[in-house]
């Protein structure tokens, strides 16, 4: 697997630059860790991989295909985004994954593990979503993104809401995927991040750089 993003570039709605020639590589079992002050596009950034959100400038591959060649439905279920917080919806979670299984993608249909085996929480996916808590969302959401078996996870401050020893388990998980993850986290980044990646605001001048991408 080989994700590439090369020279991504965001426009805010008053027409200046969010981000700007965002370039990154991720391959299989890499966590690329992004940081950066609030508001300089990291959530943003995950959602254009995902084609979640448009974008101006700027050319994502997957293995060398384009979210185009996939399908769009098809790359997002190869290039899953997971939020830090998911909308809470009518029904429960097991209502919710059933009828995302009834959705006709190839992947949908043939690519699926037990999100129940992998989040080791039988007893909250027949609640309601709003009788669970915030964590118990978050870990619940990010079972069902690991069911799917993606190429990519892309994660937008995955364990915000769990618990220290909860925070561990899930970051050893992890470590079996291909991750781009969104972390205010310094010891995360420091525990689970074969990159680190800093995304600046922008300052539209040339001599500024807007990321920057350490080993």
């Amino acid at each position: 697997m080989h994700l590439e993003v090369e020279r991504l570039c965001k426009l805010k709605a008053d027409g200046t630059f969010l981000f700007r020639d965002v370039s990154l590589s991720l391959k299989d079992k890499e966590i690329l860790a992004i940081s950066g002050p609030s508001g300089s596009g990291k959530s943003t950034l995950l959602k254009c991989i995902a084609q979640l959100t448009l974008y101006e400038e700027g050319i994502i591959y997957l293995n060398r295909k384009s979210p185009e060649d996939y399908g769009i439905p098809n790359w997002r279920t190869r290039v899953m985004y997971v939020p830090q917080r998911a909308p809470v919806m009518p029904g429960s979670p097991m209502e919710f994954y059933q009828k995302m299984l009834s959705f006709k993608h190839q992947r949908s249909r043939n690519c699926h593990v037990d999100p129940i085996e992998i989040s080791q929480q039988d007893e909250s996916w027949d609640k309601e979503w709003n009788q669970l808590s915030g964590g118990e969302i978050q870990r619940i959401s990010l079972a069902i993104a690991l069911s799917c078996k993606p190429d990519a996870l892309l994660l937008d401050e995955p364990t915000s809401a769990l618990d220290p020893d909860t925070c561990l388990l899930v970051e050893e998980s992890l470590k079996e995927y291909a991750c781009i993850l969104v972390t205010h986290n310094p010891e995360q980044e420091r525990r689970i991040a074969t990159n680190s990646f800093m995304l600046r605001h922008h300052v539209d001048t040339e001599d500024n750089a807007d990321v920057s991408i350490d080993n």
